[in-house]
């Protein structure tokens, strides 16, 4: 049978396993991906905590438990940053990086913060950001420094002229 043509279908839970009920069994030909499948969960019914799918008999793979879990949004924000933060490390993966780290100091009367740099900046091959972190402890103090500034040697900003 063409991959194309197998019938496949879900059933759609409302609950954790075991303590829920079906709220639709859905049916579709051909190959679908999670996030489309948890989409159409989500027309259907906006209560939906658990997909589990089953495969078309004549599919390779048939007889396989594949179960399709809800998200919570932390959870979802965290895998969105965690795919993010792996993009970014793989672009300046063996880049030379400098590195420039500020803290904010807070206005009291004003209710706001302004960001203090460091007047030093440094230079490293990035490897991921934990050594940037690391480097951020070393030169500026651990638990001083609140955030850092990367630049590659293209990107650097036009040093400010100083007055005497």
């Amino acid at each position: 049978m063409h991959p194309k043509t197998m019938k496949h279908s879900a059933s759609i839970w409302d609950g954790e396993v075991g303590q829920s009920r079906c709220i639709e069994v859905v049916h579709w030909e051909g190959d679908i991906t999670p996030e489309q499948l948890a989409n159409v969960a989500l027309q259907i019914s906006a209560d939906w905590q658990s997909i589990d799918m089953q495969l078309d008999p004549a599919h390779p793979m048939h007889g396989n438990v594949y179960h399709l879990r809800r998200v919570s949004g932390d959870e979802y924000e965290e895998a969105e940053y965690q795919k993010r933060k792996a993009a970014f490390e793989a672009r300046y993966a063996g880049k030379r990086v400098w590195v420039h780290g500020y803290h904010f100091e807070e206005d009291l009367a004003n209710g706001s913060s302004e960001p203090f740099y460091y007047d030093q900046m440094y230079s490293t091959l990035f490897i991921t950001l934990a050594d940037i972190e690391a480097l951020c402890d070393k030169h500026y103090g651990e638990g001083v420094w609140d955030e850092y500034s990367l630049y590659l040697d293209e990107d650097l900003p036009t040093p400010l002229p100083i007055d005497f």
